[in-house]
């Protein structure tokens, strides 16, 4: 899964890298040259959206998303297994909540362009489906480690250090 991981990781650059380079373009066209093209907006747009949704799964891997620990302190080290299997499988409910409806979305969407650049507004959607199967299979992986009792999978630091 490392492997994957890293891979996503350079899409999610490349991705920035070509966000970043349209908007600069964008803005040198705008102030040097009195002149914009449209479809940079749009592009842009839609990249900075697959970037967040690429980034969630990673986050979604590496146990980095936003908790609320309260619950893990009082319950102590065996209660906080239970907890962290509990919010396992809401997580993995939730990453096929948004795959499924993703998918939905994109089947009403395939004939709908978006305007400036011409694309099926479903390939901007594709992302949801995508995102949804990435985190279900990241998240399995770290119950699968739970329930195993492997001790790793209960210290999210240990995966904070990958790269």
């Amino acid at each position: 899964m490392k492997f994957f991981e890293r891979l996503i990781a350079w899409l999610i650059t490349a991705v920035f890298v070509f966000f970043v380079l349209i908007t600069f373009g964008q803005v040198v066209m705008r102030y040097l040259f009195a002149n914009s093209l449209g479809w940079i907006d749009e592009a842009s747009r839609y990249g900075f959206i697959w970037m967040v949704f690429l980034a969630a799964a990673i986050g979604a891997r590496r146990g980095t998303h936003m908790a609320i620990t309260l619950l893990e302190e009082v319950a102590g080290p065996k209660g906080r297994r239970g907890l962290l299997i509990l919010a396992d499988l809401g997580l993995i409910a939730f990453a096929a909540l948004v795959g499924i409806g993703g998918w939905q979305l994109m089947q009403l969407n395939w004939t709908s362009l978006s305007p400036a650049t011409g694309i099926p507004i479903a390939w901007v959607q594709a992302i949801l489906p995508i995102f949804g199967a990435l985190t279900a299979v990241f998240v399995l992986e770290h119950l699968i480690g739970l329930v195993r009792g492997d001790p790793a999978a209960a210290d999210a630091d240990t995966l904070e250090g990958i790269s």
